[in-house]
């Protein structure tokens, strides 16, 4: 446990908002080990485990914890004050999906050191106060290695509503550190000033198409296979056995290939929900002894 404890005047606020981020829509059924034992035991998480996430560690006493959730009007502390749930039902997980998609930019050319904190910072300071209808976002996830966590500078921002993300999306333009700036300012800007940005369902879709990161190299070889094999004409005897020892080869190697380019992707793609700006940035629940995945409490204002 760490041995800084929090003592802003905002403690009671920060607390809350944190935990109520843990059992938000937007987090809850992403979370698979929060979301497991809130299946397990009809929405009720202990409160002893939710303070062994990294973002909670900072808030004790557990009593002064305690205090600060009964004012919250998202969540409910069973008699007990040992548990914890949401007290209204979850939405359906279907229509979370799709709404978290269509809410949500896939942002790329974020500086590859930038700390959760300095990110929503950033985003507190420099993207909230221009948005036209909610001055909050649901969630900050930094997109990281699945091995050494190490950011990719890549940004899942999810907005509150669709109408802010396509503001963000279609109407302006983002570079960092400046933050939001106009169409006529961007022209003034080098292209590598300019932050990338697109839904994150145009980018699952492009993913999934191969638009996003062109053919890789055992789809082409397979490709070419298959236009020879059909032009090829194999005599019988040797040369046709000869050409089926090639097919052989030919397959083992691409299974070879293709086991190294799944391997690369597991490394090189994770989405680990970090913290989400705005009202504060929480961070998404993990397993005691693991990093943090998502957030969404106020930045320094996840």
């Amino acid at each position: 446990m760490t041995d800084f404890v929090y003592q802003g005047e905002d403690f009671d606020q920060k607390v809350r908002k944190q935990v109520e981020f843990y059992f938000s829509d937007s987090n809850l059924q992403t979370d698979k080990f929060l979301w497991k034992i809130y299946e397990s035991n009809d929405g009720w998480v202990e409160l002893k485990t939710i303070l062994t996430f990294g973002r909670m560690r900072q808030y004790r006493p557990e009593e002064k914890v305690i205090e600060a959730l009964k004012q919250s009007d998202k969540l409910v502390l069973s008699s007990n004050n040992e548990s914890i749930r949401r007290k209204d039902p979850l939405k359906d997980f279907n229509e979370i999906k799709n709404t978290r998609k269509r809410n949500t930019l896939h942002i790329e050319g974020f500086p590859k050191e930038l700390t959760q904190d300095t990110l929503e910072s950033w985003i507190n300071e420099h993207i909230i106060p221009q948005l036209p209808k909610e001055k909050e976002v649901n969630s900050v996830r930094m997109i990281k290695s699945r091995a050494k966590k190490e950011f990719f500078g890549v940004v899942d921002l999810e907005f509150k509503t669709q109408e802010d993300c396509e503001f963000v999306l279609n109407n302006v333009e983002l570079s960092y550190p400046k933050g939001i700036v106009t169409k006529e300012e961007a022209a003034d800007l080098e292209k590598k000033d300019l932050l990338k940005k697109m839904t994150l369902l145009t980018f699952q879709e492009m993913k999934e198409s191969g638009k996003r990161f062109g053919v890789n190299e055992v789809t082409k070889r397979r490709n070419s296979f298959n236009e020879n094999k059909g032009n090829k004409k194999f005599k019988k005897g040797g040369k046709q056995n000869k050409g089926k020892k090639d097919n052989k080869k030919e397959e083992e190697g691409d299974e070879k290939l293709e086991k190294v380019e799944e391997n690369k992707e597991s490394t090189e793609t994770t989405t680990e929900p970090e913290k989400s700006a705005a009202e504060p940035v929480q961070e998404t629940s993990e397993k005691p002894t693991e990093e943090p995945v998502t957030s969404a409490e106020p930045a320094k204002e996840e």
